[in-house]
């Protein structure tokens, strides 16, 4: 799994590090905006899925911004978001889960 120390930014926190692929591919987007202020990955929970599944991202609020539910193929990650401005940051999340043929909800 890619771990948070490899992609270039200051807004990582959290005592996890590792990412599935489709939580890596959306964090390497968010982190590159200045309306995130902190990203923080949870733990990597896995359950018996086929393999090769959909990709998917769950959105909802928390209460100082976003958690997302990330699933891909047989894992699950949640990530919470930090920003202020959480209605342009979830128009961004479906915008670029939508041009990288992920699902949201």
């Amino acid at each position: 799994m890619p771990k948070t120390k490899n992609i270039p930014s200051n807004k990582f926190g959290g005592s996890h590090t590792s990412l599935i692929p489709t939580a890596e591919t959306i964090v390497n987007i968010l982190a590159k905006y200045e309306v995130i202020k902190k990203i923080s990955p949870g733990v990597i929970s896995s359950y018996r899925g086929k393999n090769g599944g959909r990709r998917h991202i769950k959105i909802s609020n928390n209460d100082s911004g976003i958690l997302l539910i990330i699933t891909d193929n047989s894992n699950n990650q949640k990530v919470r978001i930090y920003t202020k401005d959480t209605v342009v940051v979830k128009n961004l999340i479906t915008k670029k889960a939508k041009e990288k043929g992920f699902t949201t909800s």
